[in-house]
């Protein structure tokens, strides 16, 4: 990646003219007229026939946006895509102006947007939420999209946010082809560029006037990322540049920081909370409990990204008196509220997907999601204030990320972890007894943490009792066909202290099947899909690397008795595979003393991430696990 870096200081006296990145409308037209054939395409929507953005860090500090699109639309799924089209902006620190939006038709002729299809819209995800009424789109709705046409949009955005740097990731990659893309870059003097390309074999070119230098990197034919099951996300897969102005990670989270420490200064309010929340508690460890899931689960989440509303935090009194915030905010309530108990805490900046992070690159541009960072020692007790449905100490959007702590006048780079315990495991125990009528009787006992617990508490937290009692038949239904729940022990899945674990009991009476003297049984699987991992593998061939859902472990034990006169014919003869990715056992043994079959399945993933060339292996590994021939006993009388 440092080869890729490059520091460039600038001597500049005029800055590079906005108009520069527009295109004539003369121009427009020629590209529509070279926009390629769908044939050349077969699997794409639209394309991206050309696309030029200019970035502009003003002598005043302000920074302006010119972008350029067009875009041939190729079918129906197109026209749904595009024509709409969103600017995001901050209306308190941004003006946006549309220079043109127009959809053209194959002849050429175009027909413009009109004024009354260009709206400033509340996100749906803000509508409750008031203190983030400065966060806007800008929706532009594009007349006449049919398949064939092609939309052009202009507009230029103005920030005054955070004066005197720029900082960007811009895209060169899409999930649909993407023809030319060109960026430019302008500095006002006494400015310096750092930058990195990431899956770029494009050059920068930089050309010196009397007064300006300006940086293109221009890009052509960048393919379409096809979507896969269970890839990696997006924003690590996608062709991009990293782009900064500002010297270090001091100076690129000194706004951030100040804003974050001065609202999460407690006052008399949050004091007054945080004892109310207390009540006398003297434990250093039952208070941090406390204050997190006070904060989690009384404050309501707004899902907004970190640098989407602006990197200026609102007081932490403010949050706790309109009980809701977005993840910067409700986190320095977390810091306030532990401050006014007397617990150190900090801020984490991190990616919610854990794209690596360019470090000689920075940009808080790069992080998405702010956690709260509590010391333990030479460690830290890292807490999410979104997770309300997950065992305290677990968190999924996060983990495994490089942070950035911030504290009041240092800052260090951390990978951010669990706590200790709360590893994504699920362990399930199912015991019974088979009938000489091939009925069957028993129990599964399920103990589950991390991913697991916090996917069943999703599912049981906010069912009524007669809900979570169809969903328990159901369960039992669907893997004994006509088999019946007489019992159900559930540990309380609103409780984030103590792991989610089941007890069900059940009965079936028609689960195995006679053959003559022989009677065939299909083992039993789990009874509930929280308790599976969520992601298994089904495409033959792969274009990017598998990623699991979590560093996870899946251990399933079943103790079958068999009827007394009966003996195994057949039992699965099971596998054992160890990788660097994980360990995959599957077990099958009889056990005469007792008439018992017993099974053990077990699948551990050290690795969230296996790689295209292993690919192959580890799905033949994961499909024996269902194969037809592991799932199946024989009992002869």
């Amino acid at each position: 990646m440092k080869k890729n870096i490059r520091i460039l200081t600038l001597a500049i006296g005029v800055l590079l003219g906005a108009s520069s990145a527009l295109l004539a409308q003369d121009n427009v037209e020629e590209l529509v007229k070279k926009a390629p054939p769908r044939g050349k395409f077969p699997e794409a929507s639209a394309i991206i026939v050309d696309a030029v953005q200019t970035l502009v860090l003003n002598r005043d500090g302000s920074k302006t946006e010119d972008f350029f699109r067009l875009v041939e639309i190729f079918n129906v799924r197109g026209r749904e895509k595009f024509s709409d089209f969103r600017i995001p902006f901050d209306k308190n620190t941004d003006t946006v102006e549309i220079l043109s939006a127009r959809t053209y038709k194959g002849d050429l002729t175009s027909v413009e947007v009109e004024k009354g299809a260009i709206n400033d819209l509340t996100p749906p995800h803000l509508a409750d939420a008031d203190i983030y009424s400065n966060v806007i789109h800008r929706v532009l709705s594009f007349p006449g999209v049919d398949p064939g046409v092609c939309l052009a949009v202009r507009y230029r955005k103005t920030s005054r946010e955070m004066p005197g740097d720029l900082d960007q990731i811009v895209y060169f990659q899409t999930d649909e082809p993407l023809l030319r893309k060109r960026l430019k870059v302008v500095l006002p003097a006494g400015k310096s560029l750092r930058y990195a390309l990431v899956g770029l074999q494009s050059a920068v070119e930089e050309q010196t006037a009397e007064a300006e230098r300006t940086y293109t990197l221009d890009v052509s034919n960048s393919a379409q990322v096809k979507p896969e099951e269970f890839m990696p996300p997006r924003a690590e897969i996608f062709a991009r540049a990293v782009l900064s102005t500002y010297g270090s990670w001091d100076e690129a989270a000194a706004f951030f920081r100040s804003s974050f420490f001065e609202a999460a200064q407690p006052d008399d309010f949050v004091r007054a909370a945080a004892r109310d929340i207390l009540k006398g508690e003297t434990s250093r460890e039952e208070k941090i409990k406390k204050l997190f899931l006070f904060t989690a689960r009384e404050i309501r989440s707004v899902p907004l990204d970190l640098g989407e509303g602006g990197y200026k935090v609102l007081g932490a009194s403010t949050v706790l008196k309109n009980r809701y915030g977005d993840g910067k905010d409700k986190s320095a309530l977390l810091v306030a509220l532990l401050g006014a108990a007397g617990i150190e805490a900090y801020p984490v900046l991190v990616h919610s997907e854990a794209v690596p992070l360019v470090e000689d690159v920075p940009t808080l541009r790069q992080f998405d999601r702010v956690l709260v960072a509590v010391p333990e020692g030479d460690d830290y007790l890292y807490l999410h204030p979104f997770a309300d449905d997950s065992l305290f100490g677990y968190f999924e959007e996060g983990r495994g990320a490089k942070g950035l702590v911030l504290k009041p006048k240092a800052l260090e780079f951390r990978t951010v972890h669990g706590r200790a315990g709360t590893d994504s495991v699920s362990r399930g125990l199912f015991e019974a007894e088979i009938g000489k009528d091939g009925s069957i009787q028993g129990s599964m006992r399920l103990e589950l943490s991390g991913l697991f617990d916090a996917r069943a508490r999703r599912e049981l937290k906010d069912q009524t009792a007669p809900e979570r009692e169809r969903f328990f038949a159901e369960a039992v239904n669907k893997v004994l066909g006509e088999g019946r729940g007489l019992k159900t022990t559930l540990s309380d899945p609103k409780d984030l202290i103590r792991p989610v674990s089941l007890v069900q009991e059940f009965r079936g009476d028609e689960f195995a099947v006679f053959q003559g003297t022989v009677m065939l049984i299909n083992l039993p699987q789990y009874l509930y899909a929280f308790a599976e991992l969520p992601s298994y593998p089904s495409l033959a061939k792969r274009l990017y690397p598998f990623r699991v859902s979590d560093e996870a472990e899946t251990e399933t034990v079943i103790n079958l008795k068999i009827p007394a006169g009966y003996k195994p014919l057949y039992l699965p003869e099971g596998f054992s595979q160890k990788t660097d990715y994980g360990e995959f056992v599957f077990k099958a043994a009889y056990d005469p003393a007792i008439r018992t079959v017993r099974i053990e399945r077990v699948m551990r993933f050290a690795k969230k991430e296996i790689p295209v060339e292993a690919y192959p292996e580890f799905k033949r590994t994961v499909d024996a696990f269902g194969g037809v021939k592991n799932n199946l006993i024989l009992l002869e009388k």
